[in-house]
């Protein structure tokens, strides 16, 4: 059964800490990411975000650095930001990473907790690809980050999907006020970066200053990650 966002938690959201979920490879983690859960963690007034690196993808295929690596230079990178905080449970469980399973464990294991679950543009328009992704829609408010000036068309998702969103969408302000169950687009504004951009960079010597946190640069060549031979 579809939920609507009137329906979505009798709980009032004043009794509830507010809690943000950004999931990736971050292979390796990089200054985009880093300042796209700050920018909407501040804008949602969450009380943190967390970082999940994934542990075995399903849809994608496997990295290039260890979930361990990967792991180790997130820690790095979230160092001293203390809206951010590292979950490993993906990285340290040998089944496939599935969103809603961290979902599901997130909430036994911090009651009372509002979840927003941050993903990008790209990986909402392929949503009805995720496991149980109606469920999940049920379990979080979905924030959908875009670059400012994006305007969705919502004749391109697929029909399942174009449903969910027609009943669920509100302005990204009202998520203070639903506990679960919406899905709202927020603009972040980033520089244009990528992981695959540091890992060339990484190969071809050149300058990671700007692109990733000193910290992380230092990991990656004391322990030769990312070199040439490593295919992508």
């Amino acid at each position: 059964m579809v939920m609507s966002v009137a329906d979505a938690d009798p709980v009032a959201t004043t009794t509830l800490r507010r809690f943000g979920v950004l999931g990736g490879m971050f292979d390796p983690i990089h200054l985009g990411h880093v300042q796209a859960a700050n920018s909407v963690g501040q804008a949602l007034g969450l009380e943190k975000v967390l970082l999940v690196p994934c542990g075995s993808p399903v849809h994608r295929q496997q990295p290039l650095a260890s979930a361990p690596e990967r792991c180790a230079m997130a820690a790095l990178a979230i160092k001293g930001q203390p809206l951010l905080q590292l979950e490993k449970r993906e990285c340290q469980s040998p089944s496939p990473s599935y969103t809603i399973d961290t979902i599901i464990a997130l909430q036994h294991q911090h009651a009372g907790v509002s979840w927003h679950l941050l993903i990008g543009v790209d990986a909402f328009v392929t949503f009805t690809s995720w496991k149980q992704w109606q469920q999940l829609l049920d379990l979080v408010n979905l924030v959908v980050m875009t670059r400012p000036g994006y305007r969705l068309d919502v004749s391109t998702l697929p029909p399942e999907l174009r449903t969910e969103w027609q009943q669920r969408h509100v302005d990204a302000g009202q998520l203070a006020t639903i506990a679960r169950g919406a899905i709202a687009f927020i603009d972040v504004q980033s520089d244009d970066l990528s992981s695959t951009r540091v890992r060339e960079l990484v190969r071809t010597g050149g300058d990671l200053a700007a692109i990733l946190n000193p910290d992380v640069a230092v990991h990656i060549r004391t322990h030769g990650l990312y070199l040439p031979g490593d295919a992508d």
